[in-house]
């Protein structure tokens, strides 16, 4: 990794030492044994997070951005005690004097620190291949258990969301190009023709996507970082879900059977109604045209990645797919 990149990811933490001293501190307090080893997760937008391995074994480190204000680290918390409680594959996580996260204070810095347990896997994203029949009817199941949870914690404002894409896209659409300005100007119209009153709401994870989605060892799929979990319409979920790992960028039919597949497993758990299906052509396309307005932008803002092409290139391709007047006759429930 770049000087400069792991420069980018300590400022979103004001890290004003050496990681592994905030390390030695965590082993401590969590009495995890010996510092072994920390290794940087590079993917992610957020948060810090990385990889502890100490001599009792390895952990995930949640270390919460500096942008995150004290309220939104404590939703951030509301919303992982209600997961951590139920059925869900998602890490636990670890508990220190009988809560969830560490407030550590070192060298006049404050880092607000949850610690998971490890999932000896890789997410889709590291495996950089589609997703079986058999995960994408877990996910379905996974994303219905989600939904099906009592919460309705605080907003949280997340940029890459569906709901906000009118909001993003009127402050960003200076750097979209060309060629996408008048088909998301479209697609704001037909947004804003839809009855939100009449899409049930749920408690959404709203980012189910290839580098939140791992699968272990033993083939188990996790789901992880409910980072920006909300109270929602729950088609949000299922048109993110769709629109990256149900997405098959040799084959527009394998998509359009990839996401039938999705939606009919999900139904047989919490039943869809008519007016959530009618409209979810559109959601898919909302979710579509994020990717590529996000990305964009933070390309011409704050530089290129891998991470960013991957994204762009997704949205790209489901857009393509999105145009076709076949799309919603695509879909076999």
């Amino acid at each position: 990794m770049e000087t400069f990149e792991l420069q980018d990811f300590n400022k979103r933490i004001g890290l004003n030492t050496d990681l592994k001293n905030i390390s030695l501190e965590i082993c401590k307090r969590y009495d995890l044994g010996d510092f072994i080893s920390n290794e940087l997760i590079e993917i992610g937008y957020e948060d810090y997070n990385y990889y502890l391995t100490t001599s009792r074994g390895k952990y995930c480190v949640k270390i919460f951005s500096k942008a995150r204000t004290s309220e939104d680290v404590n939703n951030y918390l509301e919303r992982i005690r209600a997961v951590a409680n139920s059925n869900i594959n998602a890490p636990k996580p670890l508990l220190i004097n009988g809560d969830i996260n560490l407030s550590l204070e070192y060298q006049q810095n404050n880092y607000e620190i949850c610690v998971f347990e490890y999932i000896d896997g890789k997410n889709f994203f590291q495996l950089q291949e589609n997703p079986s029949i058999d995960t994408i009817k877990e996910l379905a199941k996974q994303t219905s258990m989600i939904n099906n949870l009592d919460i309705e914690p605080n907003f949280i404002y997340d940029s890459w969301a569906i709901i906000n894409f009118e909001e993003e896209y009127n402050k960003k659409r200076e750097y979209v190009s060309s060629e996408y300005k008048e088909q998301f100007d479209r697609l704001l119209e037909e947004l804003r023709k839809i009855d939100f009153d009449r899409l049930p709401k749920a408690f959404v994870h709203g980012d189910i996507i290839s580098t939140n989605v791992m699968v272990d060892k033993d083939s188990k799929i996790w789901i992880i970082d409910f980072a920006v979990s909300n109270y929602l319409l729950r088609i949000i979920d299922l048109a993110v879900i769709s629109c990256n790992m149900c997405l098959d960028k040799d084959s527009k039919e394998r998509t359009y059977e990839n996401i039938s597949l999705l939606l009919s497993e999900y139904n047989k758990y919490n039943k869809l109604s008519e007016y959530e299906l009618e409209t979810f052509g559109t959601f898919y396309k909302v979710a579509n045209a994020m990717h590529i307005l996000q990305t964009q932008y933070i390309i011409k803002t704050d530089g290129d990645s891998e991470e960013n092409q991957y994204w762009l290139n997704e949205g790209i391709i489901g857009m393509s797919y999105s145009d076709y007047a076949e799309f919603q006759k695509g879909l076999k429930l």
